[in-house]
């Protein structure tokens, strides 16, 4: 499948992604963002895509999967660049936004 038919692919539930709006808590719990973390990164234009509709704040889910597409070639190209010897797991970590921290249980 092409990436524009996967953008366009239908959710779990048989909605199109293009008609499917997301809040700003359902963002950050798609990517297990936590709450003060979550809004700082919908903040940052440079890391994620402006919402579509702004008050409320709401983005387009077929959107938020072009993003997620080129932040994984992005990390692919660079781990392609990189010799082989030369990788660690935490090298393509830092390409990626951060999730939600999780507390250690005592």
């Amino acid at each position: 499948m092409s990436k524009t038919a996967d953008r366009h692919a239908a959710t779990p539930d048989g909605r199109d992604p293009r008609h499917v709006f997301l809040d700003a808590q359902e963002v950050m719990r798609r990517y297990g963002w936590g709450k003060t973390r979550g809004y700082q990164n919908l903040k940052d234009r440079a890391l994620v895509p402006a919402p579509v509709l702004i008050h409320p704040n709401r983005w387009r889910l077929d959107q938020l999967l072009a993003w997620e597409e080129r932040r994984m070639a992005a990390a692919q190209d660079a781990l392609e660049a990189r010799p082989e010897n030369d990788f660690t797991a935490d090298d393509i970590c830092a390409l990626l936004p951060r999730p939600k921290r999780h507390r250690r249980s005592a």
